[in-house]
């Protein structure tokens, strides 16, 4: 392939049909959307991914506003994520990627390549379990326990170092997830956190929906979650069962470390400045 050829072939992926329904789901104006996960196939560096994501959106007025971050996907074997791209104005989303040797960059040929969670999807989530939405005052001093234990202050002092990139607390709970939300805003603020949005989202692990409240924060300058599980004999407690990974079954740490030992499997093609400004300036 020709340079040119290259190049075009790049760009006409941003004019492709997943990166327009990627596009009509950001700007979807009939109902508030928390979340997207799109799904591609690429033979390109993912830090060229995030660079080329930077200048679409520079382009389109939507400049990229808060640090993107990759590391490797903890549910999708061989996968990694260009993960919290937060257009301004816009939700935020992950871009999950797996290496091709096709066409540079690809949507991946599996069904639901774009999946999202909106309003109604995340109350019709809740819906199937029997959530308490108020709390009695021994239900309140379970959640303060919470927020004062060790696993959320093991939580608490990952999230605020610089090598942990993304971070799930994982929780088992009968509480309504705004009551969890509510609470955790109170706690990050003791704490000296600064949190521009807080909202409900689902996501998938090992075939089974599980539900997360997505923290943006200013201070620390991340993304960060809290996982949660249904158990309807606690109120809040840290999870007795592992998630992601084995390190502690009350969070999940994710850091750089293993992305370079997933580049090394396969041909990645790391593009220099001018060229990816090439590939732009076709946007």
């Amino acid at each position: 392939m020709t340079d040119k050829g290259f190049n075009e072939s790049v760009a006409a992926y941003f004019k492709s049909d997943q990166w327009q329904r990627v596009m009509e789901l950001l700007n979807k104006k009939d109902e508030p959307i928390n979340h997207v996960h799109v799904y591609i196939d690429t033979n390109l560096n993912p830090l060229c991914v995030e660079q080329l994501i930077k200048y679409y959106f520079e382009k389109v007025g939507h400049p990229i506003e808060r640090k993107i971050e990759i590391f490797t996907s903890g549910q999708i074997l061989g996968s990694g994520t260009v993960h919290g791209i937060e257009p301004k104005g816009l939700p935020h989303f992950d871009m999950v990627f797996r290496y091709s040797n096709d066409l540079p960059i690809k949507a991946t040929n599996k069904k639901d390549n774009v999946e999202y969670w909106g309003k109604s999807y995340m109350e019709n989530f809740h819906k199937q379990y029997d959530l308490k939405t108020t709390l009695t005052p021994a239900q309140e001093k379970d959640v303060d326990a919470y927020f004062h234990s060790k696993a959320w202050e093991d939580y608490c002092n990952l999230n605020e170092s610089p090598e942990v990139v993304h971070i799930h607390a994982n929780v088992e709970t009968s509480i309504h997830p705004d009551l969890i939300r509510a609470a955790a805003l109170k706690a990050m603020k003791q704490r000296g956190w600064e949190i521009d949005w807080a909202v409900p989202v689902a996501f998938q692990l090992r075939g089974q929906m599980h539900g997360k409240i997505v923290f943006g924060g200013l201070k620390p300058g991340k993304i960060f979650d809290i996982a949660w599980a249904f158990n309807p004999v606690v109120t809040l407690i840290p999870s007795t069962k592992y998630w992601v990974e084995t390190n502690n079954p009350t969070y999940d740490a994710r850091t750089m470390r293993e992305i370079p030992l997933l580049l090394k499997r396969d041909n990645y093609r790391l593009l220099s400045l001018a060229e990816m400004e090439a590939i732009a300036a076709l946007f």
